[in-house]
C-alpha cells in the first residue's frame, strides 16, 4: 500500500463533492479524465459538467501536478516545500454572438463570483468562412498559484462557485447552447 499524494487526496475530495452534485440531480457529469504523462510524471485530472436544465454553459474542473510537485511532496526537502501541491483551473465554455459587450459583462459576471485575484482569460474561438458571427469562448480561470492539502477544505467553496457561475450564465440571454 501507498501513501496517497496531495493531488490523489484533492482529486478525491473534488470528484466526491461533484458526483455527490450529480446524484442529488443537480448537475450532469458530461465527461472525466484521469491520465498519468509517463514521459514527464505529470498527472492531470478533469472533470466536465453543467446544471441539471442548462444548455448554455459547462465548467471544467482541471488538478495537475508534475514531477516537480511529486518529488517536492515525497522526497520532503526544506528548500521544496513551495513545490508541495497541485495547480487548479476552472474552465468555462460558452456559445455566443461577437460583442465586446458581452466579453465585459461575463469578465465582471465572474470577477464578482471568483474575485478580481484570480486570473480569468477568455480565449475565442470562430469559424472565419461562416457568416453568423458565433463565437466559441473558453474562459479559464487560473489561481496562479499551487492549491496545498491545507487547503482542501477550500474545495467545497470552489464546487459552490463553479455552481453559482453556471447559474450565473443562465441568465444570460446572450449565451447559445454549447
Amino acid at each position: 500500500m501507498f501513501d496517497p499524494t496531495a493531488f490523489e487526496n484533492m482529486r478525491t475530495v473534488m470528484e466526491g463533492l461533484i458526483y455527490d452534485r450529480d446524484l442529488d440531480g443537480d448537475i450532469i457529469v458530461l465527461d472525466r479524465n484521469d491520465l498519468f504523462n509517463s514521459s514527464k510524471l505529470a498527472r492531470k485530472y478533469t472533470i466536465t459538467f453543467r446544471l441539471k436544465n442548462q444548455q448554455n454553459a459547462k465548467v471544467m474542473f482541471e488538478l495537475s501536478a508534475d514531477l516537480h510537485n511529486l518529488s517536492a511532496e515525497l522526497l520532503a526537502t526544506k528548500n521544496k516545500k513551495s513545490l508541495i501541491g497541485a495547480s487548479i483551473y476552472i474552465h468555462l465554455f460558452l456559445r455566443h454572438k461577437k460583442d465586446t459587450k458581452i466579453y465585459t459583462r461575463l469578465q465582471h459576471t465572474l470577477e464578482d463570483i471568483w474575485g478580481k485575484d484570480m486570473k480569468i482569460i477568455q480565449e475565442v474561438g470562430f469559424y472565419p468562412l461562416d457568416s453568423d458571427d458565433i463565437v466559441h469562448n473558453h474562459i479559464t480561470i487560473d489561481f496562479q498559484r499551487l492549491i496545498t492539502e491545507e487547503q482542501i477544505d477550500d474545495m467545497i467553496t470552489m464546487m459552490e462557485f463553479m455552481e453559482k457561475t453556471l447559474h450565473s450564465m443562465q441568465s444570460h440571454d446572450s449565451l447559445l447552447t454549447v
